[in-house]
Protein backbone atom coordinates (compact mmCIF):
# COMPACT_ATOMS: atom_id res chain seq x y z
CA UNK A 1 0.00 0.00 0.00
CA UNK A 2 1.17 3.52 -0.81
CA UNK A 3 2.00 5.26 2.51
CA UNK A 4 1.41 8.72 1.06
CA UNK A 5 -2.00 7.65 -0.29
CA UNK A 6 -2.95 6.23 3.12
CA UNK A 7 -1.90 9.51 4.73
CA UNK A 8 -4.05 11.47 2.27
CA UNK A 9 -7.01 9.17 2.96
CA UNK A 10 -6.59 9.66 6.71
CA UNK A 11 -6.53 13.45 6.30
CA UNK A 12 -9.63 13.31 4.09
CA UNK A 13 -11.51 11.21 6.66
CA UNK A 14 -10.40 13.57 9.43
CA UNK A 15 -11.58 16.70 7.60
CA UNK A 16 -14.86 15.17 6.39
CA UNK A 17 -15.69 13.78 9.84
CA UNK A 18 -14.97 17.03 11.66
CA UNK A 19 -16.83 19.23 9.17
CA UNK A 20 -19.73 16.78 8.92
CA UNK A 21 -20.39 16.57 12.66
CA UNK A 22 -19.79 20.31 13.13
CA UNK A 23 -22.20 21.20 10.32
CA UNK A 24 -24.87 18.82 11.60
CA UNK A 25 -24.59 20.13 15.16
CA UNK A 26 -24.94 23.76 14.06
CA UNK A 27 -27.72 23.15 11.52
CA UNK A 28 -29.81 21.12 13.94
CA UNK A 29 -29.36 23.81 16.61
CA UNK A 30 -30.90 26.47 14.36
CA UNK A 31 -33.60 24.17 12.98
CA UNK A 32 -32.24 23.76 9.45
CA UNK A 33 -32.45 19.99 9.75
CA UNK A 34 -36.24 20.26 9.76
CA UNK A 35 -36.23 22.59 6.74
CA UNK A 36 -34.17 20.11 4.73
CA UNK A 37 -36.29 17.19 5.88
CA UNK A 38 -39.11 17.71 3.39
CA UNK A 39 -36.85 16.66 0.50
CA UNK A 40 -36.60 13.09 1.75
CA UNK A 41 -39.64 12.82 4.00
CA UNK A 42 -41.45 10.30 1.69
CA UNK A 43 -38.38 8.02 1.63
CA UNK A 44 -37.92 8.20 5.41
CA UNK A 45 -41.62 7.62 5.97
CA UNK A 46 -41.91 4.54 3.76
CA UNK A 47 -38.89 2.96 5.49
CA UNK A 48 -40.15 3.98 8.96
CA UNK A 49 -37.04 6.09 9.60
CA UNK A 50 -36.93 9.28 11.73
CA UNK A 51 -37.23 12.43 9.65
CA UNK A 52 -34.00 13.89 11.03
CA UNK A 53 -32.05 11.40 8.90
CA UNK A 54 -33.04 13.55 5.93
CA UNK A 55 -30.15 15.88 6.79
CA UNK A 56 -27.35 13.31 6.23
CA UNK A 57 -29.28 12.05 3.18
CA UNK A 58 -29.07 15.54 1.70
CA UNK A 59 -25.35 15.82 2.53
CA UNK A 60 -24.69 12.38 0.99
CA UNK A 61 -25.07 13.94 -2.46
CA UNK A 62 -22.10 16.20 -1.63
CA UNK A 63 -19.82 14.08 0.55
CA UNK A 64 -20.35 10.50 1.71
CA UNK A 65 -17.85 10.69 4.57
CA UNK A 66 -19.57 13.67 6.15
CA UNK A 67 -22.90 11.89 5.75
CA UNK A 68 -21.79 8.83 7.71
CA UNK A 69 -20.16 11.01 10.35
CA UNK A 70 -23.54 12.63 11.03
CA UNK A 71 -25.38 9.30 11.16
CA UNK A 72 -22.74 7.89 13.49
CA UNK A 73 -23.02 10.90 15.80
CA UNK A 74 -26.80 10.30 16.03
CA UNK A 75 -26.09 6.66 16.91
CA UNK A 76 -23.54 7.61 19.54
CA UNK A 77 -26.03 9.96 21.20
CA UNK A 78 -28.64 7.14 21.14
CA UNK A 79 -30.98 9.23 18.97
CA UNK A 80 -31.21 6.27 16.59
CA UNK A 81 -30.42 2.57 16.93
CA UNK A 82 -28.37 0.13 14.88
CA UNK A 83 -31.45 -1.00 12.92
CA UNK A 84 -32.08 2.58 11.80
CA UNK A 85 -28.46 2.88 10.65
CA UNK A 86 -28.70 -0.30 8.58
CA UNK A 87 -32.03 0.65 7.01
CA UNK A 88 -30.85 4.20 6.32
CA UNK A 89 -27.72 3.02 4.50
CA UNK A 90 -29.75 0.63 2.38
CA UNK A 91 -32.54 3.01 1.34
CA UNK A 92 -30.21 5.92 0.59
CA UNK A 93 -27.88 3.82 -1.57
CA UNK A 94 -29.29 5.26 -4.85
CA UNK A 95 -28.33 8.78 -3.71
CA UNK A 96 -24.66 7.84 -4.13
CA UNK A 97 -25.32 7.73 -7.87
CA UNK A 98 -25.95 11.48 -7.76
CA UNK A 99 -22.54 12.01 -6.16
CA UNK A 100 -20.79 9.79 -8.73
CA UNK A 101 -22.78 11.25 -11.60
CA UNK A 102 -20.78 14.47 -11.84
CA UNK A 103 -17.55 13.05 -10.38
CA UNK A 104 -17.20 9.87 -12.42
CA UNK A 105 -20.10 8.86 -14.66
CA UNK A 106 -20.42 12.01 -16.79
CA UNK A 107 -16.72 12.99 -17.13
CA UNK A 108 -15.38 9.42 -17.50
CA UNK A 109 -18.02 6.80 -18.34
CA UNK A 110 -20.28 8.76 -20.72
CA UNK A 111 -17.36 10.63 -22.26
CA UNK A 112 -15.42 7.42 -22.96
CA UNK A 113 -18.15 4.90 -23.82
CA UNK A 114 -20.63 7.24 -25.45
CA UNK A 115 -24.20 8.06 -24.50
CA UNK A 116 -25.72 4.65 -25.32
CA UNK A 117 -23.18 2.20 -23.84
CA UNK A 118 -22.15 4.62 -21.10
CA UNK A 119 -25.79 5.25 -20.21
CA UNK A 120 -26.47 1.52 -19.97
CA UNK A 121 -23.43 1.07 -17.72
CA UNK A 122 -24.73 3.81 -15.41
CA UNK A 123 -28.16 2.16 -15.31
CA UNK A 124 -26.60 -1.21 -14.46
CA UNK A 125 -24.57 0.45 -11.72
CA UNK A 126 -27.84 1.82 -10.36
CA UNK A 127 -29.41 -1.65 -10.20
CA UNK A 128 -27.27 -2.61 -7.18
CA UNK A 129 -28.46 0.53 -5.40
CA UNK A 130 -32.07 -0.26 -6.27
CA UNK A 131 -31.64 -3.77 -4.86
CA UNK A 132 -30.34 -2.17 -1.66
CA UNK A 133 -33.30 0.22 -1.63
CA UNK A 134 -35.81 -2.62 -1.90
CA UNK A 135 -34.08 -4.64 0.81
CA UNK A 136 -33.93 -1.55 3.03
CA UNK A 137 -37.61 -0.69 2.69
CA UNK A 138 -38.66 -4.29 3.35
CA UNK A 139 -36.32 -4.58 6.34
CA UNK A 140 -37.37 -1.20 7.74
CA UNK A 141 -41.08 -1.92 7.52
CA UNK A 142 -40.60 -5.32 9.15
CA UNK A 143 -38.06 -4.33 11.80
CA UNK A 144 -38.76 -0.71 12.76
CA UNK A 145 -41.75 0.65 14.60
CA UNK A 146 -43.62 3.76 13.54
CA UNK A 147 -41.65 6.69 14.93
CA UNK A 148 -43.43 9.65 16.45
CA UNK A 149 -40.59 11.13 18.47
CA UNK A 150 -38.81 13.01 15.69
CA UNK A 151 -41.13 16.02 15.99
CA UNK A 152 -40.09 16.31 19.66
CA UNK A 153 -36.45 16.13 18.62
CA UNK A 154 -36.89 18.93 16.08
CA UNK A 155 -38.71 21.14 18.61
CA UNK A 156 -35.88 20.64 21.03
CA UNK A 157 -33.31 21.48 18.36
CA UNK A 158 -35.13 24.69 17.40
CA UNK A 159 -35.21 25.86 21.02
CA UNK A 160 -31.44 25.64 21.38
CA UNK A 161 -29.19 28.58 20.61
CA UNK A 162 -26.12 28.12 18.48
CA UNK A 163 -23.05 27.43 20.60
CA UNK A 164 -20.14 27.29 18.16
CA UNK A 165 -17.61 26.43 20.86
CA UNK A 166 -19.72 23.48 22.01
CA UNK A 167 -20.21 22.31 18.41
CA UNK A 168 -16.47 22.51 17.68
CA UNK A 169 -15.69 20.61 20.87
CA UNK A 170 -18.23 17.91 20.02
CA UNK A 171 -16.89 17.55 16.46
CA UNK A 172 -13.25 17.48 17.62
CA UNK A 173 -13.94 14.81 20.25
CA UNK A 174 -15.79 12.60 17.79
CA UNK A 175 -13.17 13.09 15.07
CA UNK A 176 -10.34 12.16 17.44
CA UNK A 177 -11.92 8.79 18.21
CA UNK A 178 -12.66 8.11 14.56
CA UNK A 179 -9.17 8.91 13.29
CA UNK A 180 -7.55 6.78 16.02
CA UNK A 181 -9.63 3.78 14.94
CA UNK A 182 -9.04 4.53 11.26
CA UNK A 183 -5.25 4.59 11.64
CA UNK A 184 -5.31 1.34 13.64
CA UNK A 185 -7.41 -0.39 10.98
CA UNK A 186 -5.21 0.90 8.15
CA UNK A 187 -2.15 -0.42 9.99
CA UNK A 188 -3.72 -3.88 10.27
CA UNK A 189 -4.68 -3.84 6.58
CA UNK A 190 -1.15 -2.77 5.61
CA UNK A 191 0.25 -5.75 7.51
CA UNK A 192 -2.23 -8.10 5.82
CA UNK A 193 -1.29 -6.63 2.44
CA UNK A 194 2.42 -7.07 3.20
CA UNK A 195 1.87 -10.78 3.84
CA UNK A 196 -0.14 -11.19 0.63
CA UNK A 197 -3.68 -11.58 1.99
CA UNK A 198 -5.23 -9.53 -0.80
CA UNK A 199 -3.13 -11.23 -3.47
CA UNK A 200 -4.61 -14.57 -2.38
CA UNK A 201 -8.13 -13.19 -2.85
CA UNK A 202 -7.27 -11.92 -6.33
CA UNK A 203 -5.65 -15.22 -7.27
CA UNK A 204 -8.72 -17.16 -6.15
CA UNK A 205 -11.05 -15.03 -8.26
CA UNK A 206 -8.71 -15.10 -11.25
CA UNK A 207 -8.83 -18.90 -11.17
CA UNK A 208 -12.45 -18.66 -12.31
CA UNK A 209 -12.54 -19.11 -16.08
CA UNK A 210 -14.07 -16.15 -17.90
CA UNK A 211 -15.75 -16.87 -21.28
CA UNK A 212 -14.39 -13.65 -22.79
CA UNK A 213 -12.30 -12.73 -25.81
CA UNK A 214 -8.68 -11.59 -25.49
CA UNK A 215 -9.75 -7.93 -25.81
CA UNK A 216 -12.46 -8.38 -23.19
CA UNK A 217 -10.07 -10.11 -20.80
CA UNK A 218 -7.69 -7.17 -21.14
CA UNK A 219 -10.50 -4.75 -20.28
CA UNK A 220 -11.62 -6.99 -17.40
CA UNK A 221 -8.14 -7.12 -15.86
CA UNK A 222 -7.60 -3.38 -16.25
CA UNK A 223 -11.05 -2.49 -14.90
CA UNK A 224 -10.60 -4.83 -11.93
CA UNK A 225 -7.40 -3.03 -10.95
CA UNK A 226 -8.40 0.52 -11.94
CA UNK A 227 -12.03 1.25 -12.89
CA UNK A 228 -11.15 4.53 -14.61
CA UNK A 229 -8.38 2.96 -16.71
CA UNK A 230 -10.71 0.08 -17.58
CA UNK A 231 -13.44 2.44 -18.80
CA UNK A 232 -10.96 4.41 -20.93
CA UNK A 233 -9.56 1.23 -22.48
CA UNK A 234 -13.05 -0.12 -23.16
CA UNK A 235 -13.97 3.13 -24.90
CA UNK A 236 -11.02 2.89 -27.25
CA UNK A 237 -11.79 -0.75 -28.12
CA UNK A 238 -15.46 0.09 -28.78
CA UNK A 239 -14.51 2.97 -31.09
CA UNK A 240 -12.07 0.69 -32.93
CA UNK A 241 -14.79 -1.94 -33.43
CA UNK A 242 -12.76 -4.60 -31.59
CA UNK A 243 -15.41 -5.34 -28.97
CA UNK A 244 -19.21 -5.35 -29.11
CA UNK A 245 -21.79 -3.72 -26.85
CA UNK A 246 -22.89 -6.84 -24.97
CA UNK A 247 -19.35 -8.08 -24.42
CA UNK A 248 -17.99 -4.76 -23.21
CA UNK A 249 -20.89 -4.28 -20.78
CA UNK A 250 -20.52 -7.85 -19.45
CA UNK A 251 -16.78 -7.33 -19.09
CA UNK A 252 -17.18 -4.04 -17.21
CA UNK A 253 -19.82 -5.47 -14.85
CA UNK A 254 -17.59 -8.47 -14.04
CA UNK A 255 -14.54 -6.21 -13.67
CA UNK A 256 -16.44 -3.94 -11.30
CA UNK A 257 -17.53 -6.95 -9.23
CA UNK A 258 -13.92 -8.13 -9.01
CA UNK A 259 -12.73 -4.63 -8.03
CA UNK A 260 -15.36 -4.29 -5.29
CA UNK A 261 -14.57 -7.68 -3.79
CA UNK A 262 -10.78 -7.41 -3.87
CA UNK A 263 -10.16 -3.71 -3.32
CA UNK A 264 -13.15 -1.50 -2.49
CA UNK A 265 -14.67 -3.55 0.32
CA UNK A 266 -11.52 -4.85 2.07
CA UNK A 267 -9.35 -1.77 1.57
CA UNK A 268 -11.80 1.12 1.68
CA UNK A 269 -15.28 0.24 2.96
CA UNK A 270 -14.21 -1.93 5.90
CA UNK A 271 -11.66 0.52 7.38
CA UNK A 272 -13.99 3.49 6.86
CA UNK A 273 -17.12 1.92 8.35
CA UNK A 274 -15.13 0.37 11.20
CA UNK A 275 -13.65 3.75 12.11
CA UNK A 276 -17.01 5.54 12.03
CA UNK A 277 -19.38 2.92 13.50
CA UNK A 278 -19.13 0.22 16.20
CA UNK A 279 -17.45 -2.95 14.90
CA UNK A 280 -20.68 -4.99 14.84
CA UNK A 281 -22.57 -2.29 12.95
CA UNK A 282 -19.70 -1.79 10.49
CA UNK A 283 -19.57 -5.53 9.77
CA UNK A 284 -23.30 -5.63 9.05
CA UNK A 285 -23.07 -2.59 6.77
CA UNK A 286 -20.32 -4.16 4.66
CA UNK A 287 -22.12 -7.52 4.61
CA UNK A 288 -25.29 -5.87 3.31
CA UNK A 289 -23.30 -4.04 0.61
CA UNK A 290 -21.73 -7.31 -0.48
CA UNK A 291 -25.14 -9.00 -0.48
CA UNK A 292 -26.56 -6.31 -2.78
CA UNK A 293 -23.55 -6.60 -5.12
CA UNK A 294 -23.73 -10.40 -5.27
CA UNK A 295 -27.48 -10.28 -5.94
CA UNK A 296 -27.36 -7.54 -8.59
CA UNK A 297 -24.34 -8.70 -10.65
CA UNK A 298 -25.95 -11.84 -12.17
CA UNK A 299 -29.15 -9.83 -12.68
CA UNK A 300 -27.23 -7.22 -14.70
CA UNK A 301 -25.53 -9.88 -16.84
CA UNK A 302 -28.86 -11.59 -17.47
CA UNK A 303 -30.38 -8.30 -18.66
CA UNK A 304 -27.37 -7.70 -20.94
CA UNK A 305 -27.84 -11.10 -22.58
CA UNK A 306 -31.40 -10.15 -23.55
CA UNK A 307 -30.53 -6.68 -24.90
Amino acid sequence: MDIWLLFQNALTVLAATFLGVLTADILTSIGCAEKAAFLFTPLMKVAKLPRKLSLPALISMIDGRAEHSIVSSYLKRSEIGEAEVLVYNLVTSPLAVVLFLYRYYLPVVIASLGLYIGGLYVLFSLISSLVSLIIGIAYGRAKLKNINVEEMVFRKERSEKVNVRKSVKTAASFTKKVIQKYILILTILSILNHFGAFSLIRSALQAVKMPLSAQALTVFTTHALSPTAGILMAGELVRSGLIGTKEVLTTLILGKFFYLMTQEYPRNSIPFYASIYPAKTATKLVALSILATVASTPLCILIILYL
